[in-house]
């Protein structure tokens, strides 16, 4: 405890240093040392209080290892206080970051913290799953002592003592006091559950003086409540008092909510069993009022949330009736049928848009010929000239005015049909997902597995809609690109959809490139390009597949070149492959609309797209644009 208040002392003047001179990345190192520090030293508040004021700060300058840090020992100030719905959405939010990273130990850490706010919430089965989870990916002493926690509450108190046997074993003579302390702590809980108090005694004494020594008041705490428990077996009733009411003073000393409740429970039934029914009867209402502000309904409606958030759904309801069964599969059956339904009427409200499409293509290019054989006529008449190519040229305003319109409310109708279609989708998306953690049966889990990847398909096509219509009606904006930024934040999105294995990706772009245009068209070119190339990866064992991008400037344009040893796009038409639902391969998902898309994107900055296949045989993808949107936007 002496080493942690002398290394804080240092810590905080840091800090002090750090916000003199405005320097953000020495500010949240320092505060995060800061809050480990407090938890160490059993003071969860100032914990809190230190590391909510540097969270937002680690995560805005994106200092991502810092950021993970902050959220793994906020959670656990949050655990200490018993405070059990922000601990776990917060190591969630710790534990995706850390799988994202695929660092091993780090994962291990998070699950192992996952298992312990579950240990205190009394869910121990939930807790050894996770604490598991942990020691597979790394042996580690106090994992160990955690598992044997566990079958202490299960009241296998064999397996208990084989797994703190191992802990001690694991770490030998480079044990931590800590390690100590829990291992003692819980052969302790294990002698107690067996009704060996002398041993349970025993073990109790030997973890209590350990923690005195290095003044770790939770575990003080925790002893004297154990040893209350003994003597109210022995009947030593003002024995009990005495270590109870020392247990009492630290935990409302230190905040220890948990050790609180209990102790007030155990105080009440003290009292009873001495009569003095007063104090009990004060007891009794202080556990009940403490207990219902720690493990409130929102506390509940929390967890709830939080566990179904991040698809770690726990079992915190009894098996329900015969009826609820059946009034669930009554749920399933319409979901199903609604899923069909809205199916049938997306394919229809495609089908429709195209033939829309091609109506308004054809009748603008038929009133054009039009117009233009009446003004080759009224040239040759030489009568009445220019009242005529006046009036004809009102019509041809008004019928392009008229096909303006038709095209405006086509764009209205894919937006608003594609939100429309979009709202429920995703309402019957999270049905079949929650039907999935439900439901038991094997052929209804397929159905369910199938209607999920059917909608998620569905739920694609309708975004990249939704996407065509805002690059149609939005408005360019104009900033310097970062490609190396942009380019790394869409192979990050990859990774997370799963790279073909073996794919060697390279990027090479020109230094001190100065171009200005719309990021966020930029970010959906380059995403497009590289997926695609991605997509159609030669999986052919015989071949090293890749995906070379190359990004570059020539006079006033800027050139980017996506290249693949794929499976190749048939030239017979290649214009085809920039069409709306043109799909060059069954490996696409998106319905064809991704390259259209590209080339809309492309269009609207003022460039052009094209593709060839080189003199190896490669497939290439190449788009030029203007260095600038200046005269675009003009």
């Amino acid at each position: 405890m002496q080493q942690n208040e002398e290394a804080l002392k240092v810590v905080q003047e840091a800090s002090r240093i750090a916000y003199q001179l405005g320097d953000t990345s020495k500010i949240v190192n320092s505060s995060r040392i800061i809050g480990l520090l407090f938890n160490r030293m059993d003071k969860p508040n100032e914990a809190e209080k230190v590391l909510l004021e540097v969270l937002s700060k680690a995560k805005r300058n994106e200092l991502r290892e810092d950021y993970k840090s902050i959220l793994n020992n906020l959670a656990i100030a949050y655990t200490i206080q018993a405070k059990y719905d922000k601990a776990l959405d917060i190591h969630f939010q710790a534990l995706k970051m850390r799988e994202e990273d695929n660092n091993a130990e780090e994962i291990s850490i998070s699950l192992n913290n996952i298992g312990l706010v579950y240990f205190k919430l009394n869910n121990y089965e939930t807790a050894l799953d996770f604490y598991n989870r942990a020691l597979r990916l790394k042996t580690l002493d106090y994992l160990l002592v955690n598992i044997g926690l566990c079958y202490n509450q299960l009241k296998d108190f064999s397996k208990a003592h084989e797994y703190f046997d191992l802990a001690l074993k694991t770490c030998g003579e480079n044990c931590s006091e800590r390690t100590k302390i829990d291992a003692e702590f819980g052969l302790g809980m294990s002698y107690y559950g067996m009704n060996n108090f002398p041993k349970a005694a025993k073990h109790f004494k030997s973890s209590y003086t350990i923690s005195k020594k290095i003044e770790n008041k939770r575990f003080e705490a925790e002893n004297l409540l154990y040893f209350s428990y003994i003597f109210i077996k022995q009947h030593k009733l003002d024995s009990a008092v005495v270590t109870l009411t020392e247990c009492e003073k630290i935990a409302s000393n230190e905040g220890y909510n948990e050790l609180l409740i209990e102790s007030y429970k155990v105080f009440s039934d003290l009292f009873y069993k001495k009569h003095d029914f007063e104090k009990s009867s004060h007891y009794q209402s202080k556990y009940i009022l403490l207990k219902d502000s720690i493990y409130s309904q929102d506390l509940i409606k929390n967890l709830a949330k939080i566990q179904t958030n991040y698809a770690e759904r726990q079992n915190l309801a009894t098996i329900a009736a015969k009826e609820e069964v059946i009034k669930r599969q009554r749920s399933l059956n319409f979901a199903i049928i609604i899923i069909a339904v809205l199916s049938t009427l997306l394919i229809f409200v495609l089908f429709r848009s195209n033939r829309i499409k091609k109506k308004v293509n054809a009748a603008l290019s038929e009133a054009k010929a039009i117009i233009e054989e009446q003004n080759k006529q009224l040239l040759n008449s030489n009568i009445n000239l220019d009242k005529e190519l006046k009036e004809k040229n009102i019509d041809l305003e008004k019928a392009n005015e008229s096909l303006r319109r038709v095209n405006e409310e086509l764009d209205n109708f894919i937006y608003k049909t594609s939100h429309d279609i979009r709202g429920p989708l995703a309402s019957l998306k999270g049905m079949c997902n929650v039907a999935l953690l439900d439901v038991t049966d094997p052929v209804a889990l397929g159905y369910l597995r199938k209607l999920d990847v059917t909608a998620e398909k569905l739920n694609t096509i309708l975004t990249r809609l939704v996407i065509v219509n805002q690059i149609n009606n939005s408005i360019l904006s104009s900033e310097r690109i970062d490609f190396n930024s942009v380019i790394n934040d869409v192979l990050l999105l990859e990774k997370k959809k799963g790279l073909p294995p073996h794919l060697n990706i390279k990027l090479k772009i020109e230094e001190n490139i100065e171009f200005y245009s719309d990021r966020e068209f930029i970010r959906i070119i380059l995403e497009n390009l590289i997926d695609n190339a991605i997509k159609f990866y030669n999986d052919s064992d015989r071949v090293d597949p890749f995906v070379n991008i190359f990004i570059e400037t020539a006079d006033d344009f800027l050139k980017v070149r996506v290249i693949d040893n794929g499976i190749g796009i048939n030239q017979a038409h290649p214009d085809k492959i920039f069409q709306m639902f043109s799909r060059a391969s069954e490996r696409s998902e998106t319905g064809g609309i991704g390259m259209y898309i590209t080339k809309t994107a492309v269009q609207k900055l003022g460039g052009v797209i094209n593709l060839k296949t080189t003199s190896e045989g490669y497939t290439e993808f190449f788009v030029t644009l203007p260095l600038s949107t200046s005269k675009i936007m003009a």
